[in-house]
């Protein structure tokens, strides 16, 4: 409704709308009074346990244990955040993408992924808070990924893909634009860049062969035009080959603009970016 000069709106205001005016001294006041009500703490064993506001995805409640060890006192949430995930069929060690979002999650927070615990060290009583929040972030941050189980739970091939990066150390970027001769701009599935050589990635998956045929005939269409506009790049066509839809007329026709490698056969990709060599400089 659109508010008229000279005419007020009825109702009762609200009390916190009465007290809008407060300053941020008494705003800190407010909410500062009311934080120990979201924190309980009690002794189990030999640790102190607090009880955080936060929540794992299913609901429960964040808690986190207070250790002392014999190189510090540490808060730690004694494996149950691992434990979370691997109950839902998560195992870092089992894909690289999600580790990589892991090992993000913790370098941001400052905080340590130790035999299956994530943990902080509270160095003085000072950091304490903290170390509370910092540690609580991480919790709720990686216990998410089980979200994206639940997105998609079966990864798509363009995934796996993306997981072979990681894991074989390959700088990348995923749907990388690129301008092709006849002006028009194409989304590519993966660039990879590399000293020697830029190149140009697109995946092919199909249950069908309708739809095989439909994505080669894209494919082709892109890289054809690409070449008129820049020959700087490399092209690879990467087919997943776990399904028999593909016929050998269609990877000669991609084989003519491009380098094409199936999936069983991936490991062609290091000697084919020349990553081998790269690698090993990295060691």
């Amino acid at each position: 409704m659109q508010h008229r000069p000279g005419r007020s709106f009825q109702g009762t205001p609200s009390k916190l709308s009465e007290e809008v005016h407060m300053n941020c001294r008494q705003l800190k006041q407010k909410v500062l009074a009311q934080l120990p009500l979201l924190f309980a703490c009690s002794e189990e064993n030999e640790y102190l346990k607090i009880t955080t506001p936060y929540l794992y995805p299913d609901g429960d409640y964040v808690d986190l244990y207070l250790v002392e060890l014999p190189t510090g006192l540490y808060l730690t949430d004694l494996g149950e955040t691992m434990g979370y995930l691997a109950d839902h069929g998560i195992r870092l060690e089992q894909s690289p993408k999600r580790r990589k979002a892991v090992e993000d999650v913790l370098l941001t927070h400052g905080v340590e992924l130790f035999r299956g615990e994530l943990r902080v060290s509270l160095e003085t009583w000072e950091k304490a808070a903290w170390a509370v929040t910092r540690l609580s972030q991480a919790i709720v941050q990686i216990s998410d990924l089980v979200f994206s189980l639940r997105l998609g739970t079966l990864s798509t091939f363009r995934e796996e893909v993306e997981e072979y990066w990681i894991e074989s150390q390959i700088p990348y970027e995923a749907n990388y634009r690129v301008i092709g001769g006849s002006g028009e701009t194409y989304t590519v599935d993966f660039y990879i860049s590399l000293p020697r050589r830029p190149w140009l990635v697109e995946t092919l998956s199909s249950q069908s062969r309708g739809y095989a045929n439909t994505l080669v005939s894209r494919v082709i269409r892109t890289w054809h035009d690409l070449l008129r506009a820049d020959g700087r790049y490399g092209y690879v066509s990467l087919v997943d080959d776990s399904t028999d839809v593909w016929k050998a007329e269609w990877f000669d026709q991609l084989a003519a603009l491009s380098e094409v490698v199936v999936w069983s056969e991936r490991e062609r990709l290091l000697a084919l970016f020349g990553a081998r060599d790269l690698l090993q400089d990295h060691r």
